[in-house]
């Protein structure tokens, strides 16, 4: 059985603003597990768009019933993003997938993000994908998994909107002292 959580949601920011905190995302305080960002590759293709290729580090947790396998239940994660951003549509894709731990899980995470309706609000939608090939395991993996993410779906929103704040702050040449 694979799982999938899907969600709509609207950030009261324009697209530019939004697409810029996006690859600026990092760090921020509802991200710790974070632990490196590393561009492996950008360019601007034939249509003009932004294409970018990142290799993210995460600290993470598996759960407990994992550790007799791996010997322990915090681990490094290594994630490969892939960006495409449309200035002209307005539009962004985005594709992530942790390229280690595959037997026991294995998440992609598709985000589609597009100005709505040119009035300073940018729409975001989500698909992510939990499969595990780990015989005996793979349902409660996927399930674990699934319901982890949901719990943290929240931190990714509340980072995205922090870094949109600060580069709001910015742009009216306001210091915040954190």
């Amino acid at each position: 059985m694979v799982l999938y959580f899907e969600s709509k949601h609207s950030y009261n920011y324009d697209f530019e603003t939004t697409s810029l905190a996006y690859l600026n995302r990092y760090p921020n305080p509802f991200a710790k597990h974070v632990l490196s960002i590393d561009t492996l590759d950008y360019h601007i293709d034939s249509q003009g768009q932004l294409c970018k290729t990142n290799l993210i580090v995460k600290q993470g947790r598996l759960p407990k019933f994992i550790k007799p396998f791996i010997g322990s239940a915090n681990l490094k994660s290594w994630i490969i993003e892939k960006i495409i951003i449309n200035p002209k549509s307005k539009s962004m894709i985005t594709y992530t997938s942790n390229i280690d731990h595959h037997k026991f899980i294995r998440v992609e995470e598709m985000l589609k993000y597009r100005e709505k309706d040119n009035n300073n609000t940018t729409e975001v939608l989500s698909k992510v994908k939990f499969s595990s090939n780990l015989f005996g395991f793979k349902r409660k993996i996927e399930q674990w998994s699934h319901e982890r993410f949901k719990l943290n779906y929240n931190n990714t929103k509340d980072g995205l909107t922090y870094v949109m704040n600060k580069l709001k702050q910015r742009r009216r040449g306001m210091m915040v002292v954190e």
